[in-house]
């Protein structure tokens, strides 16, 4: 059984008591859409991503999904289940019809295991291909698999999607790979680490040949926050390039970008999809952004920070121009590094249509590992922290990324001096 992964609210990790009230514990579970997962496989150019937020104790399913670029008009789009990749199976409930598809699956409880054991699927059909255009299995991991990923990039035709669950008692991740249009012919594949985007590393684990890969890599746990934070990738080495011609990075920060997410929202199809890794030593926020913009022009584009969801702040890194932005934030502090494991940065997309922002994503993450009594964001739980959440309760200044709404309620007020306390005492 998968340790369930908890997620961070107000620096707290969720299951934790806040303010005498017990919040469930939620697994975040993610899905990466595209021909290549169909079965038989599509090609098409259409693809797209997608969150979803499983509460074990509600047995809810909160759904965030875009797609772009499919070949003709949508017909309908489901979920399904219970399959694993590469097996079709039937329809689970209907999704909303259009390119963002925002929801709640209220699932029976004898459904779990095989929801979370990532055995439902995503599928969008269209008017070209009715039994399915775009799918995306609801995994714990992804990968992106392409030249553009490789360190020098290079311009290979190759496409590959990855599929990954990771077992954090076994300390086993097991991997579904399939790719396809190298313009060479392969002669190795690996899973690499550790290393963010645009950073090289040595092999960890060898992967069979052909177009088709699937097996488990027992990992050694003193990998396991590597793989957790997205550093590890799938290479696929060629005749042509011998270094790698198709690369992805594997990751559970997958973020879908959509107007909702703008505060105040806007009226846009446009959407997109961010990928994301952290290296806390390195200090590097890696990412690779993907948009589609529906008859709008960009204009600008940064990560903000430090607020969390519903909440705007300022610039703290620019995004190079174009539809897809492939690069690395080397990021100041350690407590900025808090800030942004906390999720309070997040992607957004200025354009001529919307100059303060036409498409918003908040960067999130499966498992941040953090402890929110660590108030200082120095890696240890001490007396520093306890007066730098005290200058901060009274008033004072706040670290960077930091807030006394403790208990993130809305109101700062003893309820979070008396929860800071609790997590102090307890040490995380």
């Amino acid at each position: 059984m998968m340790k369930p992964w908890m997620i961070v609210a107000s620096g707290l990790l969720c299951g934790i008591s806040v303010a005498g009230e017990a919040r469930g514990e939620i697994r975040r579970m993610v899905c990466i859409l595209g021909g290549q997962q169909e079965v038989p496989q599509v090609a098409t150019t259409a693809r797209g991503c997608g969150l979803f937020e499983i509460d074990t104790d509600l047995n809810t399913v909160q759904f965030r999904i875009v797609y772009s670029g499919l070949s003709s008009a949508e017909v309908a789009a489901h979920i399904h289940g219970f399959a694993a990749p590469g097996v079709n199976a039937g329809v689970k409930i209907a999704l909303p019809a259009g390119p963002l598809k925002i929801g709640t699956w209220t699932y029976v409880e004898a459904d779990e295991a095989s929801i979370l054991g990532g055995l439902a699927y995503v599928n969008v059909h269209s008017a070209a291909f009715a039994g399915g255009e775009i799918r995306g299995q609801i995994v714990d991991m992804v990968a992106y698999i392409d030249g553009a990923q490789e360190s020098p990039p290079n311009g290979s035709p190759g496409l590959g999607v990855g599929l990954f669950m990771i077992d954090e008692t076994a300390n086993t991740l097991t991997y579904r790979i399939v790719y396809n249009g190298l313009a060479g012919v392969e002669n190795a594949a690996h899973i690499h680490g550790s290393a963010n985007y645009g950073t090289n590393a040595g092999v960890v684990h060898p992967l069979p040949a052909g177009a088709l890969k699937t097996g488990v890599w027992n990992y050694p746990e003193a990998m396991e926050r590597s793989i957790l934070d997205g550093l590890t990738y799938v290479n696929i080495h060629t005749n042509v390039v011998g270094g790698g011609e198709i690369r992805g990075q594997i990751v559970c920060s997958v973020n879908p970008m959509d107007r909702t997410q703008e505060v105040p929202a806007t009226n846009t199809s446009s959407n997109g999809c961010a990928f994301c890794g952290i290296d806390r030593t390195a200090r590097t926020l890696g990412y690779d952004i993907q948009t589609a913009l529906a008859g709008s022009t960009e204009v600008a584009a940064h990560i903000h920070g430090f607020a969390s969801a519903g909440v705007n702040a300022g610039v703290v890194h620019p995004l190079a121009a174009g539809a897809r932005k492939l690069g690395v934030w080397n990021f100041a502090t350690d407590a900025a590094g808090l800030g942004i494991l906390e999720e309070k940065t997040y992607i957004n997309i200025h354009t001529n249509v919307f100059a303060g922002g036409e498409i918003r994503g908040q960067i999130r993450w499966c498992d941040p590992g953090l402890c929110g009594a660590d108030f200082d964001g120095d890696g240890t739980v001490d007396f520093f922290d306890y007066d730098a959440f005290v200058r901060c309760f009274e008033g004072g200044t706040c670290p960077p990324g930091k807030t006394a709404d403790f208990d993130g309620d809305g109101s700062v007020d003893f309820f979070d001096y008396d929860a800071f306390v609790v997590e102090f005492e307890a040490g995380c």
